[in-house]
């Protein structure tokens, strides 16, 4: 194939003139003939004896109607030639009240190529992925002729989708979707009536299922279609996407026609109006989409009045726009509006009652209400079995909802009870390869990974993995957010590797299949992030962070929760660099976005806070510290309630911070007597200290004196362990297996003795508690119970009640240290190390059992 048939085009007169041609020759049935058609009867006729395409001809005699291609053409050759012709006339003419003007040259294959011969017969795949894509870049914009646009032809034609992809992925090229003007009325009538249903028939693109005429050609495409970033998935997402936004231009369009023609009073433009904004909606444009149903809602009013179907469809409507906007008291409002409508003219029981109560309960779900969303998901629930009956999708759905709800109410077990009813349903109704079966598995592994049961969880998020490949494919958002959980479920495992493994596939999925702007890919980023961060890689982790903030400014804007939640984990990344003005910065930051978007007693709120007061703590603002976690305690507590991880891990801090009692909001304060005053000022210099030495920067720095320090503590930590016990000393008071006063090791400075004969004069409590191990050859985390013994072992196993499972004698432990920023603690013994990690339950931060181990190291050595 010759570079200028790439390259060069014919001009509108050429076109019309053409179809004057054919009209002439053929004056009955050219209305009829498709291209093909005129190929074999006009074009091949013509050019037999030269043997070369129709535009060599028309330059010996018009070289004026032969010049640069403008424009490509994708159309389907069983259109009716007369239809495409008309199309790229009808769209000449608009081009030509355009300001700029410019003439019109079509690369038309019917024209260009050579129709004696299989070109494409001979040329090398590269041409396909190269040559071809480049050369419909070089012209810079495709003119896709779809018709009809019920039957849309050019999407089952694997030449067709191969040219709007290549179209599509460069930047540069514009894509223009032109419909017949006899069937424009068609579609905007259409539009009005259900968009969904219009966008339903032009989605169904299926790349792997195209056809073409030539085998060979179908080959090569499916080849090039297949080397291509994301594949086949890809080019199905490009094109939906492409055909979805034209169709929102022609429903916006179609908006303004009506206006124009002075019909913006009519029920017909309000019902278009309600389309459009759904469609904005879904285009993430609430904004826009707010506009439109406002603009329906006063003519609904008129025609139907407060109680009208419409209205309380509106009403509904508003109210998902100002949730996805994040303004969910908005959208509370407008719920309410919409279910006083429904129970009144449809009742209390109705599914569209039970819909509405979903709703609420996802609202107060996303403003950290939990009661609240439980109670609406439980009347929700009652309405669909009542309504439905128990055996419905609907009523798995909502199942579902609760068990999410109840899980992030941190009551993992009843969230598995709900999950595996909505399983059992969905399984039963849908089947077990469906894709809502897929989502219930995921749900259930989420459910158990909050239960901190890792090799569950990834068990049924591999179900959920194996369903969605074999039902959505490979290249599918939803299955890229299953490659995120299986992610997320390994670094709580500790396998931070293989969490990163896992969010690549994730992340090549996303790009592929929904560009690189979009919300799901910047917490992809996100997760990068907090997996580099748990790594130690803090400048990665800050990396990806950028690149998830960057996205969501851009996507969901600056005052939105996920924005605040990146600012939170940046404040974090800086905070174990040891980059404390820059942490507080950002901290600040997500505290309020946080605060403006959810409000004050929310438990996103919570987490900046402890954030902000983990910070002070380490920077030695103790005061400010407490002041901050007692603020997070206080809001975890009421809206999460005093047994949820997060409540419990605050107070764990809270009590370490302070070094005694912690109080909660609406329990009455404890007294404190001078000696434990005195016991919380021993215990907080202690930790302060300990935070001092353990953080990211300092532990590195001071590497050849942190097992000093480290043992000193230790030293304070066993005198509060020993305290309860007898003294074991002779007649002049020294302790006799170290031969100073008060226990204190041989050789420290004259301060450290005394704050260690302070720290012997503080009672002190046994170190047990549980905490997780992680297994062999770097397998799950499991709870364990652990006990440091009076005989100098470190114990666990399954409960407190048990036999120790293992007694790790402390002679042979080689070094007790903090790794990962704090988050773990690593016991080495001769030839194995013990990693371990805070559980749910913890009540002693793995800062307080690394120098209890370490000072009973000192004890014995």
């Amino acid at each position: 194939m010759a570079d200028q048939r790439l390259t060069h085009g014919v001009s509108v007169a050429a076109v019309r003139r053409f179809l004057g041609d054919l009209k002439r020759e053929f004056p009955d049935t050219y209305t009829e003939m498709t291209t093909e058609d005129a190929c074999k009867q006009l074009v091949v006729p013509r050019t037999r004896q030269d043997n070369c395409a129709y535009v060599e001809q028309l330059r010996k005699q018009s070289p004026e109607h032969v010049n640069k291609a403008t424009v490509f053409v994708s159309h389907a050759w069983r259109y009716k030639i007369a239809d495409v012709l008309n199309v790229l006339l009808e769209f000449a003419e608009e081009q030509a009240r355009k300001d700029d003007g410019q003439p019109v040259f079509f690369w038309f294959d019917l024209f260009m190529n050579n129709q004696n011969a299989n070109v494409t017969a001979n040329l090398p795949q590269e041409w396909w992925s190269t040559t071809f894509k480049q050369s419909i870049a070089n012209i810079g914009h495709v003119l896709l002729v779809l018709m009809p646009w019920r039957d849309p032809v050019p999407l089952t034609r694997a030449w067709c989708l191969w040219e709007i992809f290549c179209g599509i992925s460069n930047e540069s090229t514009e894509v223009t979707i032109q419909l017949p003007n006899s069937e424009e009325q068609a579609l905007e009538n259409a539009i009005r009536d259900s968009y969904t249903a219009v966008t339903d028939t032009l989605v169904r693109v299926q790349a792997e299922r195209a056809d073409a005429f030539n085998p060979h050609d179908k080959h090569m495409i499916f080849t090039a279609i297949e080397s291509w970033a994301g594949g086949f998935s890809a080019v199905n997402q490009a094109v939906k996407d492409q055909l979805r936004a034209w169709c929102l231009q022609k429903a916006v369009g179609a908006v303004e026609a009506m206006r124009a023609r002075g019909e913006d009073s009519t029920d017909a433009y309000a019902r278009l109006c309600g389309q459009v904004a759904t469609v904005l909606s879904q285009f993430g444009e609430h904004d826009r989409a707010i506009a439109y149903y406002e603009t329906a809602l006063p003519l609904h009013l008129k025609t139907e009045g407060e109680k009208g179907k419409n209205v309380a469809a509106l009403y509904g409507s508003l109210g998902n726009a100002y949730d996805s906007k994040g303004e969910h008291n908005k959208a509370i409002a407008f719920y309410e509006k919409a279910l006083a409508i429904k129970v009144e003219t449809l009742g209390e029981k109705h599914p569209s009652t039970a819909k509405t109560y979903n709703n609420l309960g996802t609202a107060y779900y996303s403003k950290g209400d939990y009661d609240k969303t439980v109670a609406y998901f439980e009347k929700a629930l009652a309405v669909m079995v009542e309504t439905l009956g128990e055996k419905h999708p609907s009523t798995a759905k909502t199942y579902n909802n609760l068990g999410n709800a109840y899980g992030d109410k941190g009551d993992f077990d009843k969230a598995i009870e709900l999950c595996k009813k909505a399983l059992a349903i969905t399984v039963e109704t849908l089947g077990e390869k469906h894709p809502s079966t897929a989502d219930t598995h995921n749900n259930l592994g989420n459910a158990y990974k909050g239960k901190g049961d890792y090799d569950r969880a990834v068990e049924l998020y591999e179900k959920a993995l194996d369903i969605k490949v074999e039902t959505v494919g490979e290249k599918h958002p939803g299955t890229a957010q299953t490659y995120g959980n299986i992610g997320s479920v390994y670094h709580s495992k500790g396998d931070y590797d293989k969490a990163i493994a896992y969010h690549e596939k994730a992340l090549a999925i996303y790009v592929g299949t929904l560009g690189e702007k979009h919300l799901s890919i910047a917490e992809t980023y996100n997760s990068f992030g907090i997996a580099y961060h748990s790594k130690g890689e803090f400048d990665r982790a800050i990396h990806y962070y950028d690149k998830a903030l960057a996205i969501k400014v851009e996507t969901v804007g600056e005052k939105h929760p996920s924005t605040a939640d990146t600012y939170g984990n940046l404040g974090s990344a800086y905070h174990s660099k040891g980059d404390y003005d820059r942490a507080i910065h950002f901290h600040e930051k997500d505290l309020a976005i946080t605060v403006e978007a959810l409000g004050e007693k929310h438990p996103s709120v919570a987490t900046s806070c402890f954030n902000i007061g983990l910070l002070h703590d380490t920077r030695g603002d103790k005061e400010q510290a407490c002041a901050s976690i007692q603020q997070a305690l206080d809001i975890f507590t009421s809206t999460l309630g005093p047994d949820h991880p997060n409540t419990r891990k605050a107070e764990r801090n809270l009590r370490r911070i302070r070094g005694g009692a912690v109080t909660r909001q609406h329990t009455s304060t404890q007294h404190v007597s001078e000696s434990q005053l005195q016991q919380q000022h021993v215990l907080a210099h202690r930790n302060l200290l300990l935070r001092f030495i353990s953080s990211a920067v300092v532990y590195q720095a001071f590497a050849p004196q942190r097992n000093l320090l480290m043992r000193f503590l230790g030293a304070v930590a066993q005198v509060h362990a020993e305290a309860r016990r007898p003294a074991n000393t002779g007649s002049d008071g020294e302790d006799k297996k170290t031969g100073t006063g008060h226990g204190c090791p041989r050789g420290y400075s004259a301060p450290a003795r005394a704050l260690y004969k302070d720290a012997c004069k503080c009672p002190g409590e046994p170190l047990i508690g549980w905490l997780r191990k992680r297994g062999r050859r770097r397998a799950a985390f499991r709870p364990c119970w652990c006990k440091l013994d009076d005989d100098g072992h470190l114990a666990y196993g399954k409960s407190a009640s048990g036999t120790a499972k293992r007694r790790i004698p402390l002679s042979s432990v080689q070094s007790a240290e903090l790794a990962h920023g704090g988050e773990e603690l690593h016991v080495a013994v001769p030839g194995r190390t013990f990693v371990f990690r805070l559980h749910a339950h913890s009540d002693t931060s793995l800062a307080d059992w690394c120098t209890a181990i370490n000072s009973r190291i000192n004890a014995t050595t």
